[in-house]
């Protein structure tokens, strides 16, 4: 258990001038702590760059640190992109905050590809790098349970895995109410940045439908897109619990998914099965004809959808009551 006292710091590590999913988790991690009134709480960019912190959190209040230093009372939140950290500050108490598994497992091979071209280093980084050795100041937090399942299967006990997650940016929860959606919009939202050829095939596949990416925009401005569309789809990797999917959910969007990585779990898309298709050529003509069948009849899709919304909703409450937990001793 982590212990934490008044002449704790908690250090947040995290990468600068990065805008996506997993950052805006760990400044808003920052925020949250600071408006629980938790003394010392940094927030530690690794490379140190000036003006490391995005324009887009300027909502979250956060405070900088430049050095790091390692002592028994300290707590570092490392993501499980930094886990090379681990073993550089025996020491401190540690939190790796697994917000993307394969994130991780990409990082951790290209680092030991990198190391053993050559041999001797290999051996000597192998010592400094975290492969879920029983320690006993390392902790673990699962971003969503998809996280949990592969800490588990690399025999971490479940007994020693706390589940935070994060939650979706304010401008998204100014209205929670249902949304009053224009059922003419047959636009279709999709990130392009994600599941890239499975879309390409789909748009390729339906030339009479209207696929709108969502890219270059603030979050006031996707939320504002959201509101106004019916519909989706997702065939992304899904390393974590997927900020858009939970977005679009709240502004009354239907989803259509893939089955990777976290959107093959009920706990972290709690959305119907027949939403969600595992990606083939052959599956093409069905996925179509439920993307048409979604933006027909929009009306009788949505409430397949409450449940999934109310989750996203709560989960801010939900982050805040854990923390609570953490450190309000």
């Amino acid at each position: 258990m982590i212990t934490y006292s008044d002449q704790s710091k908690i250090i947040i590590f995290c990468p600068p001038n990065s805008v996506t999913g997993g950052p805006e988790a760990l400044h808003q991690l920052a925020d949250k702590l600071y408006h629980l009134e938790v003394k010392n709480v940094f927030m530690h960019y690794i490379p140190q760059r000036k003006n490391a912190k995005p324009i887009n959190y300027n909502v979250y209040q956060t405070n900088e640190i430049d050095s790091v230093e390692d002592t028994a009372e300290n707590i570092l939140i490392i993501p499980e992109s930094m886990t090379f950290l681990v073993k550089k500050h025996p020491k401190s108490q540690k939190v790796i905050w697994w917000l993307s598994v394969d994130f991780y497992k990409i990082l951790m091979d290209h680092r030991i590809k990198r190391q053993s071209i050559f041999t001797k280093l290999f051996y000597q980084q192998k010592d400094r790098e975290y492969y879920f050795e029983h320690l006993p100041n390392v902790f673990q937090w699962a971003q969503s349970y998809r996280s949990s399942v592969y800490l588990k299967d690399h025999g971490i006990p479940a007994n020693q895995i706390d589940f935070v997650c994060d939650y979706i940016n304010p401008s998204f929860l100014a209205n929670k109410e249902a949304i009053q959606k224009d059922l003419t919009n047959k636009t279709i939202l999709y990130n392009p940045r994600k599941g890239k050829k499975e879309i390409s095939q789909l748009i390729k596949a339906s030339p009479e439908l209207t696929w709108v990416p969502i890219q270059n925009m603030n979050a006031g401005q996707i939320q504002d897109l959201m509101a106004k569309s019916l519909l989706y789809v997702d065939f992304g990797e899904n390393p974590g619990r997927d900020k858009m999917l939970r977005e679009s959910v709240s502004q009354d969007c239907c989803i259509i998914s893939g089955k990777n990585g976290s959107s093959a779990f009920y706990e972290d898309l709690m959305i119907p099965e027949d939403y969600k298709f595992s990606f083939s050529e052959s599956k093409i003509p069905e996925i179509i004809a439920k993307i048409k069948d979604v933006l027909e009849n929009y009306s009788d899709h949505i409430p397949q959808f409450t449940t999934y919304k109310k989750m996203v909703l709560n989960e801010e409450i939900a982050f805040e009551e854990k923390l609570k937990e953490i450190f309000k001793k």
